[in-house]
């Protein structure tokens, strides 16, 4: 079986915010969803992305004597570095809610830990990410009243952390985009076919084009040089 494709997508706290559970008896608990549910997606290049409900049943629970062996995700601080918690030891737990993947991270008693409460306590954080793959035939794609293309998760391959993170990046899309340009190619209308074929045909004429431009002035600048160097010098 090919190895699939790690990709990552963020979710700002504008959308989804991270919370902070603070008791008196216990340690505090960085809370949110990542990602929700039916929620369409920001712009991820020509398309957006939903998650079904369904996307995450296979992952969340997962038993350790399941052939892939039991869920094992981590928490971390932009996307590197030592966890701040796991779903082996329930220091990162996740579920599925009504509104989207839910994630309770109880950070450990370190530098780190007790930096990543402070700054989810001063609001500094820009949101949560998560990496994941795509389970074959996992997805799906319609295609907008607009014409664009909506990219809709069924099922999720495997989960592979869940991050707070000071900063968006751009979401590591590019298994999505093939995959994109594969299902256009399938249900291109033939009037779409002869636009497409029409556009490579003009992309390729004006590629002939530049290179005759290039070898035209490189052969004139040739000429001109030898013409130079024969004219008479004036003494």
């Amino acid at each position: 079986m090919a190895e699939q494709e790690i990709e990552r997508r963020y979710v700002p706290s504008i959308v989804e915010p991270i919370e902070l559970e603070e008791r008196s008896a216990a340690s505090p608990t960085i809370k949110g969803i990542s990602p929700p549910f039916n929620s369409k997606s920001e712009d991820l290049g020509n398309f957006r992305e939903v998650f079904a409900p369904t996307a995450f049943d296979k992952i969340v629970g997962r038993h350790r004597n399941d052939p892939r062996g039991g869920m094992d995700v981590v928490a971390l601080f932009d996307h590197v570095g030592q966890p701040i918690g796991r779903t082996t030891n329930d220091t990162l737990k996740l579920a599925i809610s009504e509104r989207g993947l839910a994630y309770s991270i109880s950070p450990p008693d370190t530098t780190l830990g007790r930096d990543i409460v402070t700054l989810v306590r001063r609001g500094d954080l820009y949101g949560a990410s998560f990496a994941f793959s795509v389970a074959p035939g996992g997805e799906s794609w319609t295609q907008e009243a607009d014409g664009s293309a909506v990219r809709t998760i069924s099922e999720v391959g495997n989960l592979y952390d869940v991050s707070v993170v000071t900063r968006p990046a751009y979401p590591q899309s590019s298994a999505a985009l093939r995959s994109l340009e594969a299902w256009r190619a399938e249900n291109l209308t033939g009037h779409e076919l002869e636009q497409l074929v029409e556009q490579q045909a003009d992309a390729e004429a004006d590629k002939r084009r530049r290179w005759s431009y290039a070898l035209t002035a490189a052969a004139a600048r040739l000429v001109s040089a030898r013409l130079k160097s024969n004219a008479p010098r004036i003494k």
